[in-house]
């Protein structure tokens, strides 16, 4: 463990400042710069990640999603654990709890007052209502549409919210009204219009599985103040969301499994990413427009224009006002979002031999409308540290499918290089797993890749990969499981997995924090054997000791939740940054948007210049409400500190704090009121 300083302390501004030209200017010149100072100065890290599942309290846990929040505001992340199992089942809640020596385990609050959950339901938690304590979001997926649907056995039978009380319990459930009946599927969690009350962005999937191709349009749902206490929204319409289906433009919903909002360019407002399953393009939607509350002063400069020229109308109509000054554009075809350039459709040539002699393989070539994505999931991170915020995407390919089905793959932002939102992905970045040479024995191969999440494993300034993979048999090296992959020197990213200590089949939903406070992030991530062989099954038992070389051969493992602990970063130090907004400044308490600069010596030479990094503060997003806890990282490397800090709130005028001479170890910092 490094020896730095883990408590948590209020860190005031400081005199010295940050030179945002120096952030928001980068050249050729200081990209090729902070490349070779990275080269030259990357330190080998010993260690790896240590399974402390026992060691940490938790029970085995049959759990294919887990998520972390601090549910008491204690300053240690809690963990929500959701059993396997289609209907029926709870969501578990352990408090992160100190023992007597000062070390930490796991408790579990066994009433914690959440609801019960279908296998389809996403459950995530945010502060919904601004009062410092986490709030449980529930979507429910209703498959009204379907002739043999069954209504939730249990209220509530509506997505809801369950005010939490501080202490890993909640409240009774409150309808969120405007929230339309869908096959709801995840959610996310954003101020979107900048007025300092979060935002939930719902995505929907298929109205009729495997009866057609029309699916429900998504739902972004504006909080707007009210004289009720409880949080009120108003639904904004998608554009083109009651277009009928067309397949050369694939117009109205589309089914969706993963929804993120971060801030992509430097527009004002945030950027909706809609992640979309049946090979069907994603969307990204471009935010403008936006008014702040009635009665409050948003100080702009004096050339500034105003974000929207409207006055703030009558509280009474507040949420019709939100929802008519807000504009989008889908501009995922333009930026290369939507999909990769193979649009044909064409089915791989074996399928074709192969149905002459069985007609269960005979399929007919798709339209350009089905032939892209199988998308997840989204992480959100600044790969290049060159100042704009990169995107990876986490896809579902079948290789029976042809080349036209889209494989897991960075988008690398060339916003700094061209002045526009533009993705590409470069070859050398990829992390594909595909045979070398394709056989009738493994020609149909799949890559399951569900989740995934960009990090700082190793503190060295370099963001890395973990990529959850699971529900399709394929043989080893190709079968689906945790992998981690390290950013080297170079900027291209090596399969590390097992030089780091981990056998995890089945890869569930995973979760980042801090465990232990040592200032690198720890590990919890679920595991399912959905779809797996019982070879496979087997080999999973094994690894997570459910099963021992004597069990008999049919006997059944057992999916475990594990919490892997970080020892990769044990000889370097880490900085870790938990946030408060104000919302007497338009800034939710959750400061979701939040955008963080840091001047960090990575190779501790002061003949070297510092390098930039730069992490945005995501809520929970993509897939199934996918979250980690509400913390920003930075690796130092050698450093012993931040030398500059720049702080970008996420409000209509983007107020700055700056800081100086940040030491290792965990800070709170709290937007000042004014």
């Amino acid at each position: 463990m490094s020896a730095i300083a883990s408590a948590t302390v209020e860190v005031p501004p400081r005199g010295t400042t940050a030179d945002p030209s120096s952030v928001n200017s980068v050249t050729k010149k200081n990209l090729l710069l902070t490349a070779l100072v990275l080269s030259a100065t990357s330190p080998t890290f010993a260690g790896g990640f240590k399974d402390i599942t026992a060691e940490a309290g938790l029970p085995d846990l049959d759990v294919s999603r887990a998520l972390s929040v601090d549910l008491n505001a204690d300053g240690h992340a809690d963990l929500i654990a959701r059993p396997n199992g289609r209907t029926n089942h709870y969501a578990r809640v352990f408090l992160n709890t100190p023992n007597a020596d000062g070390s930490r385990r796991f408790v579990e609050n066994q009433h914690p007052g959440l609801p019960q959950l279908n296998s389809g339901d996403a459950l995530t938690f945010a502060d919904i209502d601004n009062d410092g304590l986490p709030d449980a979001i529930l979507a429910r997926f209703l498959d009204y549409l379907q002739p043999d649907f069954t209504p939730p056995a249990h209220e509530p039978t509506r997505s809801s919210l369950f005010l939490g009380r501080g202490d890993g319990t909640f409240a009774l459930p409150r309808t969120i009204e405007d929230a339309p009946a869908a096959t709801t599927s995840a959610i996310a969690v954003h101020d979107v219009n900048a007025d300092g009350l979060p935002d939930l962005w719902f995505g929907n999937w298929y109205e009729r599985y495997f009866s057609g191709y029309e699916a429900f349009s998504n739902d972004l749902l504006l909080q707007f103040p009210s004289s009720s206490n409880s949080p009120d929204f108003v639904r904004w319409s998608v554009p083109g969301e009651s277009a009928p289906i067309d397949g050369p433009t694939d117009s109205g919903g589309r089914p969706t499994y993963g929804v993120t909002i971060a801030r992509l360019d430097d527009s004002a407002l945030p950027n909706l990413l809609e992640l979309n399953y049946g090979r069907r393009w994603n969307r990204l939607y471009f935010l403008s427009g936006f008014a702040p509350h009635p009665g409050k002063t948003v100080k702009r400069d004096a050339d500034e224009a105003a974000p929207n020229p409207r006055p703030g109308g009558h509280l009474a109509h507040r949420g019709p006002e939100l929802a008519r000054t807000l504009f989008g554009t889908d501009i995922a075809p333009a930026a290369g979002f939507d999909g990769d350039n193979v649009r044909h459709g064409h089915h791989s040539k074996w399928l074709e031999d192969r149905a002459r002699d069985d007609a269960r393989f005979k399929r007919d070539d798709e339209p350009p409308f089905r032939a892209n994505g199988n998308t997840f999931d989204a992480a959100i991170g600044d790969i290049d540290n060159d100042g704009d915020f990169d995107v990876f995407v986490s896809t579902i390919i079948h290789n029976w499918a042809g080349d036209s089905s889209d494989r897991s793959r960075f988008l690398v932002n060339r916003l700094r290089e061209s002045g526009e939102l533009r993705f590409d992905s470069p070859p050398e970045l990829s992390v594909d797993r595909m045979p070398d040479v394709v056989t009738p024995e493994n020609r149909n191969f799949n890559q399951g890749d569900i989740f995934c999440e960009l990090a700082d494993l190793n503190n060295d300034g370099r963001l890395d990969l973990i990529l959850c993979s699971s529900d399709y048999s394929d043989p080893p090296p190709h079968d689906e499981r945790l992998r981690i992959y390290l950013q080297q020197a170079d900027g291209t990213f090596l399969n590390s997995t097992a030089e780091l200590g981990i056998d995890h089949l089945g890869g569930g939903q995973p979760t980042l924090f801090d465990w232990d406070h040592d200032g690198d992030l720890d590990l919890v991530v679920g595991q399912t054997f959905n779809r797996l062989s019982a070879e496979r099954r087997r080999e999973a038992g094994l690894a997570n000791h459910t099963l021992t070389a004597a069990s008999p051969e049919d006997a059944k493992p057992t999916p475990r939740l594990r919490l892997y602990e970080n020892t990769l970063a044990d000889s370097s130090n880490g900085l870790v940054i938990r946030l408060i907004g104000s919302p007497a400044q338009n800034v939710s308490r959750d400061a979701y948007g939040t955008i963080v600069r840091a001047s960090v010596d990575l190779d501790n030479d002061p003949t070297t210049p510092d390098v930039w990094l730069h992490r945005q503060l995501i809520g929970p997003g993509g897939h199934a409400g996918k979250r980690s806890d509400s913390l920003v990282h930075f690796g130092l490397g050698k450093a012993s500190q931040i030398n500059s800090l720049e702080i970008t709130w996420p409000n209509a005028t983007r107020t700055t704090t700056t800081y100086a001479n940040l030491p290792a170890g965990t800070h709170t910092i709290a937007q000042q009121s004014k």
